[in-house]
């Protein structure tokens, strides 16, 4: 072999060590498995399973094929699991239900907490998700109806229900619609029955309309504070006063770019 070859060959071989070190100093991800290590296995079983990508059981008793798209990922999971079990709310709410992915997480809380009370509303789901989300709660709630309620109706239609019952909710997970239009309504007919002290979630924060939403919250509504995360995904807020705003009061808030993030 010439020396030109020699050296060609070992130029390689060095680029491939450097990328092999580099590549090993990368810490590892936990796997879904570890991450869920905590949770009890009534409720670690079945999201462990959705998120293997298994089909999963219906109402109408036939097992149905899941995407891989419609879900939160396990961290963020664990997160809303550990933000429950910290704030102990005695009533949740999420806006979106689909394969049960967040309810699960809900009401593996509850169970832990030993005591609360979680509500889903989901229109669609039967039509769109098969039951799989209800089937799911229903097999993990103790069977109760105590502990879970689904709303099967538009989050705007049944936010006025809710507000004709009195009903509050300590912890409400805003995932459903995610066009801006009906991020922003769903903020703003659940924040009154959010009591102070209470807590707002917002899913899905690479998308420009939860972005914009947010900014939206974060310049107008100073009766919403909001609390840091170690999650990239969800903004959190909570409730610290009355909404006292004039008749007329606006602020200006950044609308999400092309270039990512709202500032």
């Amino acid at each position: 072999m010439s020396a030109l070859a020699r050296g060609i060959f070992a130029g390689l071989f060095r680029g491939r060590d450097r990328r092999a070190q580099s590549e090993s100093s990368v810490p590892a991800q936990p796997s879904a498995e570890e991450l869920l290590a905590s949770i009890e296995p009534d409720f670690r079983v079945p999201l462990l399973s959705m998120y293997r990508g298994e089909p999963q059981m219906g109402i109408d008793g036939q097992r149905h094929a899941i995407d891989s798209v419609t879900a939160i990922v396990p961290s963020q999971g664990m997160w809303l699991y550990g933000l429950c079990l910290s704030i102990k709310p005695k009533t949740s709410l999420e806006i979106g239900m689909a394969y049960g992915y967040s309810t699960l997480f809900f009401l593996a809380a509850i169970a832990k907490n030993q005591a609360g009370v979680h509500t889903s509303i989901d229109p669609f789901q039967r039509s769109m998700w098969h039951g799989i989300g209800l089937a799911h709660a229903r097999a993990h709630s103790g069977g109760s109806d105590s502990r879970f309620r689904l709303i099967e109706d538009r989050s705007d239609r049944a936010a006025t229900d809710l507000s004709r019952e009195g009903a509050t909710f300590d912890l409400i997970f805003i995932d459903g619609a995610h066009r801006f239009d009906d991020v922003l309504v769903d903020f703003y007919l659940y924040a009154p029955l959010c009591p102070i002290g209470g807590h707002i979630v917002f899913d899905d924060l690479w998308m420009k309309s939860i972005q914009t939403a947010v900014a939206f919250i974060r310049s107008n509504r100073k009766d919403f504070a909001e609390r840091p995360t170690d999650q990239p995904n969800v903004c959190l807020f909570q409730r610290i006063g009355e909404d006292s705003r004039d008749w007329a009061d606006f602020h200006e808030f950044a609308v999400a770019g092309s270039e990512g993030r709202v500032a």
